[in-house]
């Protein structure tokens, strides 16, 4: 048995009612023309709907996917935040960050399994969804990616927290860069728990349905049991990372950004994986790779002080143009032509990146 629960349309909310008479929630993002980008609807529609599910003892789990089959949520949807940042309404940033980073906090803090049905592109906004997740699923189509140095932004929705607990400091390369990993290398960093069928959804979802009542520990773990009995047995991508692993490493493990930039760019030549990753860190902002980088080893000891520190970021970073140039040449006039405050990380100063940590003019979180 199925109900249709009657929300906003960006967001596609069922009741499956189980076997053992509980429900499982499916929630669908559902503006595929956008690749299920995450907007102010869908942020608002889960803020409202989760703590009740949370709170209800007949949800036994909930499970989110993106309409269509190219995307999970290709990141959040920024050009209203855009217009609001060329308009100088500088309380639309505020409000932006605290809602989704709210949303991003709640996912990782719940009790009630959540799974993700990480197909397709899942990148910024869809990744802060995924790692905030109980199961992280992937397909052979995932495309995980962290692309926020190409925008003049910084790695947030708790990059600067689940960014340092991948394999090796490889979560500084990714930030760096944005490079885009596929489900084999997601699994083997940690961005993914499992890689399943593209064609499975279906079977996971009635194999969820026929699960008996039990306690909420002794469920959650069952639930763990499904997915992982369903992990693909071939058909995943060959590894784009594996060859190139031993020498980022190395470049990685570098003192300071301008050392660790610089060689990075020597590696390439290597694969066109890598130099598609190397040409967009060399063309992102000089700004978000100092941000990335300080943020990276500051050593946040939670997924809520990563928050907390990069809504002051972010809102910041609404009010300095760095992030509004970057979205009007990759968004709004499309010219790929970004002109950044700085040309290169050696230039920027120290002063500049501080004051994108002062917490000056900004009202205090709301999940503080």
């Amino acid at each position: 048995m199925t109900s249709q629960l009657t929300t906003p349309p960006a967001l596609l909310i069922k009741q499956h009612l189980t076997t053992a008479g509980q429900q499982l929630i499916e929630v669908t993002l559902n503006t595929p023309k956008s690749l299920n980008a995450l907007n102010e609807d869908m942020i608002v529609g889960l803020l409202e709907h989760l703590p009740k599910w949370e709170a209800d003892p007949q949800v036994m789990a909930i499970i989110m996917r993106g309409a269509g089959d190219r995307a999970f949520c290709a990141g959040g949807d920024i050009r209203q935040l855009y217009a609001a940042m060329a308009a100088g309404q500088e309380a639309k940033g505020q409000q932006f960050f605290d809602a989704e980073y709210t949303l991003d906090l709640m996912l990782h803090e719940m009790h009630t399994p959540v799974l993700v049905w990480g197909n397709g592109y899942v990148m910024g906004g869809g990744m802060g969804l995924l790692q905030g997740a109980s199961i992280r699923i992937g397909t052979p189509s995932s495309r995980l990616a962290m692309p926020e140095v190409s925008i003049g932004l910084f790695p947030d929705v708790a990059a600067s927290y689940f960014l340092r607990q991948l394999k090796d400091g490889l979560g500084l390369f990714l930030g760096l860069t944005g490079a885009m990993v596929n489900a084999t290398d997601a699994l083997d960093v940690g961005l993914l728990d499992v890689i399943v069928a593209e064609d499975d959804y279906a079977r996971l979802l009635a194999q969820l349905q026929s699960l008996p009542l039990q306690q909420p520990s002794e469920q959650a773990q069952t639930i763990h049991q499904v997915v992982q009995h369903m992990t693909l047995a071939e058909g995943a991508p060959e590894s784009d990372l594996a060859d190139h692993r031993q020498a980022l490493m190395q470049a990685l493990g570098h003192e300071n950004l301008v050392q660790v930039v610089e060689a990075i760019s020597q590696l390439k030549g290597r694969s066109k994986w890598l130099d598609k990753a190397i040409g967009a860190m060399e063309r992102g902002s000089p700004t978000s790779a100092h941000l990335c980088f300080r943020q990276f080893n500051s050593n946040v000891p939670s997924v809520k002080a990563a928050l907390l520190q990069e809504y002051i970021l972010g809102v910041n970073g609404t009010r300095k143009g760095e992030f509004q140039e970057g979205i009007r040449a990759l968004l709004i006039d499309k010219d790929q032509k970004p002109q950044w405050r700085y040309s290169s990380v050696e230039q920027v100063p120290e002063a500049w990146i501080n004051s994108f940590y002062s917490h000056e003019n900004i009202i205090n979180a709301s999940f503080e």
